[in-house]
């Protein structure tokens, strides 16, 4: 489309005037139709018009599928994205694609969500321009045992996405947690559907929601101790599009060239060297108790070992369990 190659052009020469005349040229069409294009692209993208001289592209935080795709270097995840400016729950529209064949790697990403969805039916604060709300469909060729190895996957690929873009050293709260300096910033809600003889994975959604622009007063006011921003932590705005795109090619080298779940020991690696509250200790929350231990280390499946103060050591899965640090009960 002529729309999307003059964007690109002004993009490539981004702060440099691009003259009327040469995009007229260039495309072989009247100066008349460039301004046009030029208004169109100007809803959503910074563009100065200098009277006489040309157009001037300057960069700005837009967040659709083609920024995206401006940044991404994948070759199979995220090569289809589904985007909305808002919908209910990506991983609501993902799981409808799937369900309609959507290859691997399909990606729906939202500006907002109404209805955003966080473990144990909880909601996950989602509101339009703060943050970035993505899921990736999966198709794994894998049984029902690993399916939970991909949260702590996504957790640690969200937590290299966010290092390798700030500088900011990120830890993860077992299981699908990614804090900065104690604060929750971001959270994964991994969801599948099971091929009912087999028990093998038919395909897995990978919900990843995290906040990038938020102030203090953006969260809702009982999560405003608990919960931050890149932007609140680094002062830094990095462009929402950026920074799926390289969480995209981040999960893409652990998931295709490293071959997941072939190389689960070093994603457990990297999960662990991040792994908050490990020798601390910590209230264990399930549906039937909760009782006080000291947090040892996950194994090779990404099970949380605790010791209780009985010196009972328990293996604790991802299913109805919480942790949180002692001292902030």
């Amino acid at each position: 489309m002529i729309r999307d190659d003059i964007l690109a052009v002004l993009q490539a020469s981004e702060g440099k005037i691009v003259s009327g005349e040469a995009l007229a040229k260039q495309f072989s069409i009247s100066r008349t139709a460039v301004r046009k294009h030029i208004l169109a692209l100007s809803q959503e993208y910074q563009i100065q018009s200098v009277p006489n001289k040309g157009y001037i592209f300057s960069s700005s935080d837009v967040f659709n599928a083609g920024e995206i795709r401006r940044y991404l270097h994948t070759e199979e995840i995220a090569q289809t994205i589904h985007f909305f400016d808002s919908i209910d729950s990506t991983n609501n529209k993902a799981r409808e694609l799937a369900a309609q064949g959507a290859k691997n790697g399909t990606l729906v990403a939202a500006a907002a969500q109404t209805a955003g969805k966080g473990r144990k039916g909880r909601s996950f604060a989602s509101d339009p321009g703060l943050g970035v709300y993505l899921s990736v469909i999966l198709r794994p060729n894998i049984s029902l045992f690993y399916m939970n190895s991909f949260t702590l996957l996504a957790a640690v690929a969200i937590a290299e996405t966010m290092e390798s873009l700030t500088q900011i050293h990120p830890g993860i709260k077992w299981v699908n947690d990614v804090y900065l300096n104690g604060k929750k910033a971001s959270g994964i809600l991994t969801e599948g559907a099971i091929e009912g003889e087999s028990g093998t994975v038919d395909y897995l959604i990978v919900g990843m929601g995290v906040n990038l622009y938020q102030q203090t007063k953006d969260f809702p006011e009982e999560i405003q101790n608990t919960a931050t921003s890149l932007l609140l932590e680094t002062g830094e705005k990095i462009p929402r599009a950026l920074f799926s795109a390289r969480l995209m090619e981040t999960l893409e080298s652990y998931l295709v060239d490293g071959r997941f779940p072939e190389n689960k020991k070093e994603v457990l690696k990297h999960y662990r060297q991040r792994l908050l509250f490990l020798g601390e200790e910590i209230r264990v929350i399930t549906l039937t108790e909760e009782y006080s231990a000291v947090a040892l280390d996950i194994d090779e499946d990404g099970c949380l070992l605790v010791k209780d103060e009985k010196g009972v050591i328990h293996t604790l899965n991802t299913g109805e369990i919480s942790i949180r640090k002692k001292t902030s009960l």
